[in-house]
C-alpha cells in the first residue's frame, strides 16, 4: 500500500472513530507533547491547532518501505482536511540524490500517470541538506497537492509532508506548517 493511501486510510479511520464517538464535537486539539516528534535523528513540532492522529515507533531496520511514523491533521474528516506526516524508509545508497530518485520512482509507480513534481534545494532549520518538493497527483476534483521536505540521514530516507486537495493548501502555508524541522545523521548503534 502506498504511503498516500496508507495515510489517507488512517485519517479516514480516525475520522470515523471521532464522528461515531462524538458526532457533535470536534476532535481535540493536540497538546504540545502530541505535536512533538523526536527520534534519535529528527526533531519536529507540528503547528498549533492540529489534531493528533497517531504515532508509532519503528526502528529504521524494520522500515523496508516508506513507513508513516507520525500523523497530524487540520479539519480531519472534512473535505478541506490537511494532513501532515513523517515517513521514512531504510535506505543504503548513501546520498540525498539517491534517496530522492528512489522515492520519486516509487511515488510515480504507485500513483500512475498524472504525477507532477517540482524540486528545489533546501535546508532544514539546523542546516541539514534537503529537497523541497511540490507534488501534484490526480486530476479534476480528485487532484491532490503535497509539499514536502525530503532528506537522507545516513540510514533512512525521510519525508516530512503536508497534503490536501488542490486549492486547500498553499506553498506558503505548507512552509509555515513544516518549518522548524531539524535532523542530524542517525547515530547508528543507538537504540531507538
Amino acid at each position: 500500500m502506498t504511503v498516500r493511501k496508507y495515510t489517507l486510510a488512517l485519517v479516514a479511520l480516525f475520522a470515523l472513530a471521532v464522528s461515531s464517538a462524538a458526532a457533535a464535537t470536534a476532535p481535540p486539539i493536540a497538546t504540545l507533547a502530541q505535536r512533538t516528534y523526536d527520534d534519535p535523528a529528527i526533531h519536529y513540532v507540528a503547528p498549533e491547532g492540529v489534531t493528533f492522529v497517531g504515532r508509532r515507533e519503528v526502528p529504521y531496520q524494520d522500515a523496508s518501505h516508506m513507513t508513516p511514523v507520525a500523523i497530524w491533521g487540520f479539519d480531519v474528516g472534512k473535505s478541506k482536511a490537511r494532513i501532515i506526516s513523517i515517513s521514512y524508509e531504510r535506505f543504503s545508497n548513501g546520498s540525498l540524490r539517491g534517496f530522492y530518485a528512489t522515492y520519486i520512482n516509487e511515488m510515480r509507480s504507485s500513483s500512475g500517470s498524472g504525477t507532477f513534481i517540482r524540486r528545489k534545494n533546501a535546508v532544514l532549520a539546523n542546516g541539514m541538506p534537503a529537497y523541497w518538493l511540490k507534488i501534484s497527483t490526480g486530476d479534476g476534483f480528485n487532484q491532490m497537492r503535497s509539499y514536502a521536505y525530503v532528506w537522507y540521514d545516513g540510514v533512512r530516507g525521510v519525508v516530512l509532508s503536508e497534503e490536501a486537495r488542490a486549492g486547500n493548501i498553499s506553498e506558503r502555508q505548507a512552509k509555515r506548517d513544516l518549518a522548524g524541522a531539524s535532523a542530524v545523521a542517525y547515530p547508528v548503534g543507538r537504540p531507538y
